[in-house]
């Protein structure tokens, strides 16, 4: 650890909390959407993808997206997918079906949405060929990403990939400066500093994916970001 990368600070993030009045969670939501279209670094999972489709030599690809918040990243992925030769359908699964419920009214989009535990997916093994996890794996210890971890390899044939923040006092820095005027509610600011504090670093998330299967991997993604992978 350093001044830069200080000791993880797990805490609770306001989003989290189902009795959060709506409107707050609505504008948190909307806040959450911007970073995703704005937030580059999911591109590098979209590419981590359409390579392990084209891998594996898949015309169609099924894709369960765990904690998916609204499943507003279920339409990027897909998109991306499509441009790289592959049809992709995906599943969106969050413990709060508030979320998915906001989402859909929203986007209108007509996917499967699952309001489940992550840590307890209601799904036969190999369900689907590849996971996907956006901004989730932070809000647990390393025994809990253990398990699931444990817990999306058994519903899939080919692995998953899971992309996060890093740990760094830099965005921790930013987000509480230009959070204030980037952010809709003070529930994504307080939100968003929790998230980079209890982040992990790359040679954290690396050993809780070995300890899961000897295929883990994590990589750095720009500018402070995670992709912890497995190919199954």
């Amino acid at each position: 650890m350093s001044l830069l990368v200080p000791p993880r600070r797990p805490s609770h993030e306001r989003l989290d909390d189902p009795d959060l009045p709506c409107r707050e969670m609505r504008r948190s939501l909307d806040d959450i959407a911007r970073i995703h279209r704005n937030w580059r670094a999911w591109r590098a999972l979209a590419r981590h993808l359409a390579a392990r489709t084209r891998g594996l030599g898949l015309s169609e690809v099924s894709i369960l997206d765990v904690g998916a918040g609204t499943g507003e990243l279920a339409g990027h992925l897909e998109a991306l997918l499509s441009e790289a030769g592959a049809r992709a359908r995906v599943t969106a699964l969050d413990l709060q079906w508030r979320h998915l419920a906001a989402g859909a009214a929203r986007l209108s989009h007509g996917r499967p949405a699952v309001a489940a535990d992550a840590f307890r997916l209601p799904f036969r093994e190999s369900a689907f060929d590849l996971a996907v996890s956006t901004l989730f794996f932070h809000h647990f210890s390393a025994a809990q990403n253990r398990q699931l971890l444990s817990e999306i390899r058994r519903v899939t044939r080919h692995g998953f990939a899971i992309l996060d923040l890093r740990r760094h006092m830099l965005p921790a820095l930013f987000v509480a400066i230009a959070g204030r005027l980037l952010f809709k509610t003070r529930v994504s600011v307080e939100d968003g500093v929790a998230s980079v504090r209890q982040a992990y670093t790359l040679e954290e998330a690396l050993e809780i994916a070995r300890g899961v299967t000897k295929t883990g991997r994590a990589e750095r993604v720009f500018p402070f970001g995670l992709l912890i992978t497995s190919e199954g």
